[in-house]
């Protein structure tokens, strides 16, 4: 599992996400720069680099 968050975000939802992350067995956070809380829609090519680099780790 892999958290992507806008380097942006509420501090409230990065926390959030590195909890959620914690909990999952291999589980961790990316960030993506120049995003906030639509970093898929912020940042589109920074967001696919980081959940392509995830999915070929799966």
């Amino acid at each position: 599992m892999c958290a992507i968050n806008g380097a942006l975000d509420a501090p409230d939802h990065l926390a959030m996400a590195g909890r959620l992350a914690k909990l999952v067995p291999g589980g961790h956070t990316a960030t993506v720069s120049e995003a906030a809380h639509y970093p898929s829609m912020e940042n589109p090519f920074r967001f696919s680099a980081e959940l392509t680099s995830f999915l070929e780790t799966v």
